[in-house]
């Protein structure tokens, strides 16, 4: 698996300065333009709604990739940000970003089971898409118990093994290959479990965390590779989805266990 993350984030970090794929923080007094982008905006409108009812003023991104979370995070609330990964390249797109958005952060390169960070540290941890790459997330979020302050909360959206209609990239690439226009390896995906919400519960009830809820979400299905045009046309239909929804719940990316394509955990110590 560490060998497939290195070359998703060397693929990011040679892409052009500027391009969508490697930054999708949205500055503060922007909008979302894309589908990437429109979806981590509204898993930052989440935790920062849970961040901010835990009073939390340290954070650690826990598997931060090119820490768009803790970005936001760190320019939208003003909060300390720490971001941790075990892949170099991805701490490295990250740095980048937060340089360029004029922002300060800690850095580390970990692996994300065994921090060596000091116990009790921070009053939340986040992660997007993280704990469902281990068959068993126990041991992770043991680790995460440990650097918690008493009082404080983990955030994870876990986003487990499902069918769902992404699976039509596959096909949509498949096509392109056959007519020419995909030149790059046709893969599986990463491995990812397929553990239930509840089974997420319980591993984190076996860390120690208390007071855990799980929210189910359904965030929308992101088609790749798709020109720039065709990437903000369909952010634009996401938006008038989300405009909708909006009218009749707060998240509007909140849904029921049935149709949810993934959930956030949220845990306290």
């Amino acid at each position: 698996m560490n060998n497939t993350f290195d070359t998703k984030w060397e693929k990011i970090e040679g892409t052009k300065k500027g391009s969508d794929e490697k930054r999708l923080f949205v500055d503060v007094g922007e909008t979302p333009k894309t589908q990437r982008q429109l979806n981590l905006y509204y898993y930052f409108l989440f935790t920062k709604r849970i961040l901010k009812e835990a009073k939390a003023k340290k954070v650690l991104e826990v598997g931060c990739g090119r820490g768009t979370l803790s970005l936001y995070l760190s320019k939208y609330l003003g909060l300390e940000t720490e971001l941790l990964d075990d892949q170099e390249d991805a701490i490295r797109i990250a740095k980048t970003a937060y340089d360029e958005f004029g922002q300060k952060g800690v850095f580390h390169t970990k692996n994300v089971l065994s921090t060596a960070l000091p116990s009790d540290s921070y009053d939340g941890l986040v992660s997007i898409g993280l704990a469902e790459h281990f068959e068993d997330p126990t041991p992770l979020f043991k680790e995460q118990y440990r650097l918690l302050k008493q009082g404080g909360v983990m955030v994870s959206l876990n986003i487990p093994k499902k069918r769902s209609i992404q699976e039509l990239n596959l096909v949509m690439r498949w096509f392109k290959k056959m007519l020419g226009g995909y030149k790059e390896e046709l893969r599986k995906d990463y491995y990812r479990n397929e553990l239930t919400a509840e089974e997420y519960k319980e591993s984190a009830q076996k860390a120690g965390f208390k007071n855990i809820s799980i929210v189910h979400v359904c965030p929308f299905p992101i088609f790749v590779p798709v020109s720039i045009s065709s990437d903000k046309m369909i952010t634009r239909i996401y938006k008038l989805i989300l405009f909708i929804k909006n009218v009749f719940q707060k998240y509007p990316f909140k849904t029921n266990r049935f149709i949810a394509q993934a959930h956030f955990l949220v845990a306290y110590k």
